[in-house]
């Protein structure tokens, strides 16, 4: 594992973050027109970067030959790495089409992040000193990529997101993918992404899980509220492409 320190946001102080990548990290901030650059390559090394007050985006690479890539992290103001972020990835020989670490670089196309299980130590790949609890570990939906390129701006954070989050969370396995629960839906919505299907669960008190649809061509995807969870019912958490299954943590 590698992980690494480096900073992003419009803020009027410095800030403080950690990052660790199943893979190559590469980690790229953005101030004052002017892009700098952190590499890591050998596991558990820690880069520490400290980026003034007008950076405005981070972007993250991660690149893994071996295995699917992925990435966790957290900032000293509350941000960490969830569905909020836009991330692709690109598979072997395939070239980036635009260059995402450019603070102009237009990538409100790309999908959100896939998040997974949190940095617990009781999570697949253990404790991570340093980095946030409510940090996800996050890369993208398919499986057969080698880079994995994220990037968030930290302007666009909303004040009362670590009091919504401290709520409750919701989280997805690798398994869960293509999976959805069925029999059980209260509800069904037409959403944008897979934060707002969370929000849409979290302002429910009857909702458990949900189903979201990750695979649509459409701009707005189905979101599904269920009343129960997989493991209150695994009889009915069957397979369904396209779909994927979040559980209330």
């Amino acid at each position: 594992m590698i992980t690494c320190v480096c900073i992003s946001g419009k803020t009027s102080e410095s800030l403080e973050a950690n990052f660790a990548c199943k893979g190559e990290l590469t980690v790229f901030t953005f101030g004052d027109y002017k892009t700098r650059t952190q590499n890591s390559t050998r596991e558990n090394n820690v880069v520490n970067v400290t980026v003034k007050s007008k950076t405005s985006h981070l972007a993250v690479r991660c690149r893994n030959y071996h295995e699917k890539p992925w990435l966790i992290g957290s900032v000293s103001n509350g941000l960490v790495t969830d569905t909020r972020w836009k991330c692709i990835g690109l598979k072997r020989g395939e070239s980036a089409q635009i260059l995402f670490w450019r603070k102009t670089a237009d990538v409100s196309h790309w999908p959100q992040a896939f998040a997974i299980h949190t940095k617990r130590e009781d999570s697949l790949w253990g404790k991570i000193p340093g980095i946030s609890e409510d940090a996800l570990w996050i890369s993208t939906v398919e499986e057969d990529h080698v880079r994995l390129f994220c990037r968030r701006k930290l302007s666009d954070l909303a004040p009362v997101m670590t009091e919504v989050l401290s709520e409750g969370i919701f989280q997805a396995t690798i398994n869960d993918v293509g999976h959805s629960l069925r029999n059980h839906t209260q509800s069904q919505h037409q959403v944008s992404d897979v934060r707002e299907c969370f929000e849409k669960c979290l302002s429910d008190p009857q909702c458990l899980s949900f189903n979201l649809q990750h695979d649509s061509a459409l701009p707005t995807r189905s979101c599904e509220l269920n009343g129960v969870t997989k493991g209150q019912d695994p009889w009915n958490y069957v397979r369904r492409p396209g779909y994927t299954y979040y559980d209330r943590v």
